[in-house]
């Protein structure tokens, strides 16, 4: 699916997302973004440079044009994480492009701000079997603020996170099956994140690297969350 924007960035900007169930690339120009969306995040591997390529053409640019990549740099899936990066980096590399990346929550957290009337809002990423990802922001006129920093926490303690915040707490996530009753219980409102896609990037990377906020390569690495557990 292609969707266009009125919004206008002074520079020409390719943004990856890839971190969780569905996978996305966004190009901004200085006439719109235009982005597309593949639901089958687990055909990330074969799907995500076609998808470049289909979202260069239908912006009307070509790769030589970009002034800079972004990409989102997690939590999320580790597979499809790995592979947005890999390819991220692979195209900084081989063009010579500054790579700005941008926290999957920071970002998700920002791009709900016109969809809730919200002090705190806390992202959400699916982790391991009844686990899953948060942070907190607050709400500013200019964007967010990290309050709380991403943390992995059982379903089951969410509700304890949620009630040591305020009653204006949002909860913000694509999947919102396991949260419903939770996020009842515990008086927060929940808002499903269609809305977040790599789109969602792209007022952060600019941002960032008008402020020459490019990463070094060499150091870029994806944001898994999730330490190893030995199997005994």
């Amino acid at each position: 699916m292609t969707s266009s924007s009125s919004s206008t960035y002074l520079h020409k900007i390719l943004a990856l997302e890839c971190t969780h169930q569905c996978i996305s690339v966004a190009a901004a120009t200085p006439e719109g973004v235009v982005e597309e969306t593949v639901r089958e995040w687990q055909r990330t591997a074969e799907s995500i440079v076609p998808l470049i390529s289909r979202v260069l053409k239908e912006s009307g640019s070509y790769l030589s044009d970009i002034d800079c990549l972004a990409v989102s740099s997690g939590p999320g899936s580790f597979t499809a994480l790995r592979i947005g990066m890999a390819t991220a980096k692979g195209i900084a590399y081989g063009a010579g492009f500054p790579l700005v990346t941008v926290s999957t929550m920071e970002a998700m957290a920002a791009a709900a701000r016109p969809h809730c009337q919200a002090v705190c809002l806390v992202p959400v990423i699916p982790a391991r079997k009844g686990e899953l990802y948060y942070a907190v922001y607050r709400s500013e006129d200019h964007g967010v603020a990290e309050v709380e920093k991403t943390a992995c926490v059982s379903v089951a303690d969410f509700k304890e996170v949620l009630e040591s915040h305020g009653e204006r707490c949002v909860v913000v996530a694509r999947d919102i099956s396991l949260l419903g009753e939770l996020c009842r219980s515990a008086g927060r409102d929940l808002v499903q994140a269609d809305f977040f896609t790599a789109a969602s990037l792209l007022p952060i990377a600019q941002r960032r690297f008008m402020a020459g906020d490019a990463a070094v390569l060499e150091t870029v690495t994806p944001d898994y969350q999730q330490k190893f557990r030995s199997e005994k």
